[in-house]
């Protein structure tokens, strides 16, 4: 059972993620929907085969996988923000953590050669940090512009509190990882699979929520 949290908890909530996009297709057809649901395929093989290597440690090393996919997250994750926003300077903000994250990846991984040797938690700490600012970012327009519309009817609103819950919680979580113990770090690694499992059922929740609010209405 512990395995089952500690390894592959993660790639079964990212497969719930791609329930919640394909079922959300149904109803809003946008390219920023279409782009999460191929990052959510990307993502559930990559975590995956990153479970997987963990699960049977003689078949090698993960960490490329995981700096492989964070950039990849970061790059997907500002795009989707970079729509949601309504006005420049948020869009420009989206735009400015995007470039931080990256430059950052390529000094870390590129630069000083650590793609394949280690996850640096500095790194993927910031990344979810950008991610958390997005999501702040998002409720203030939401504050900022009530509408007649309920907004436990909007999509985006499910998803995005789903993406708070989980980077906040993770954040302190990845930036004391690597000062942690062995025994720790495999408490701390299935307490943030537990999150992620967390924040999809809420998303799922709330999608199938609003299937049954627009066919009841």
């Amino acid at each position: 059972m512990n395995s089952f949290f500690t390894n592959f908890l993660e790639p079964f909530s990212y497969c719930i993620y791609i329930v919640i996009l394909f079922i959300a297709l149904t109803r809003i057809r946008t390219l920023k929907i279409k782009v999460l649901f191929c990052y959510y395929l990307i993502a559930t093989c990559l975590i995956f085969y990153a479970s997987l290597l963990a699960f049977y440690k003689t078949k090698g090393d993960n960490n490329w996988i995981y700096n492989l996919f964070f950039l990849l997250t970061i790059c997907i994750f500002s795009y989707y923000f970079y729509q949601l926003f309504y006005i420049k300077q948020k869009k420009y903000i989206a735009l400015f953590f995007l470039t931080l994250n990256v430059i950052f990846f390529l000094i870390v991984h590129i630069v000083k050669q650590q793609f394949f040797n280690q996850v640096n938690n500095y790194i993927t700490a910031f990344c979810f940090l950008s991610i958390v600012i997005y999501a702040l970012l998002y409720f203030d327009q939401v504050i900022r512009n009530v509408s007649e519309v309920n907004i436990l009817h909007e999509f985006d609103f499910w998803l995005v509190s789903g993406y708070l819950l989980y980077f906040l919680s993770c954040f302190c979580i990845i930036l004391f990882y690597k000062n942690a113990t062995i025994e720790l770090r495999k408490t701390m690694w299935a307490l943030q699979n537990l999150i992620l499992f967390l924040s999809s059922v809420i998303t799922l929740t709330g999608n199938l929520w609003i299937n049954y609010q627009k066919k009841h209405h």
